[in-house]
């Protein structure tokens, strides 16, 4: 009966952990073009980059602390730098866009000013 209990808690526990990361997704992926929505986008690939990044520290950690075996930390370390990576280019080009897609309004607005 434990166990039972036990297992039924530790579903319910990974479904709400998971869960940021497959509602994200759908909602990235169903994003229109709005600026509400690129930024939107753009804070959640900061907040996964935080979330990898912390990632990284702990797997050092745990490497460092004996818990891991060379190859396990370099071939985990490996896979998380290159989500970051891929994390980082999708940041730079939101930001690129946004910047873009600002560069009229701030024309506008001076020409408005001037």
């Amino acid at each position: 009966m434990a166990a039972i209990i036990a297992l039924g808690i530790a579903v319910v526990t990974v479904a709400f952990v998971a869960a940021p990361f497959f509602l994200g997704a759908a909602r990235t992926a169903g994003a229109g073009a709005g600026e509400g929505q690129e930024s939107e986008a753009l804070q959640e690939l900061l907040a996964e980059k935080e979330t990898v990044y912390a990632a990284i520290q702990e797997l050092d950690f745990d490497w460092k602390s004996g818990k891991l075996s060379a190859e396990d930390h370099q071939s985990l370390r490996q896979r998380y730098e290159e989500r970051a990576a891929l994390i980082l280019q999708q940041i730079d080009a939101l930001q690129v866009k946004a910047e873009t897609l600002e560069a009229p309004r701030n024309v506008r607005r001076e020409k408005r000013k001037g």
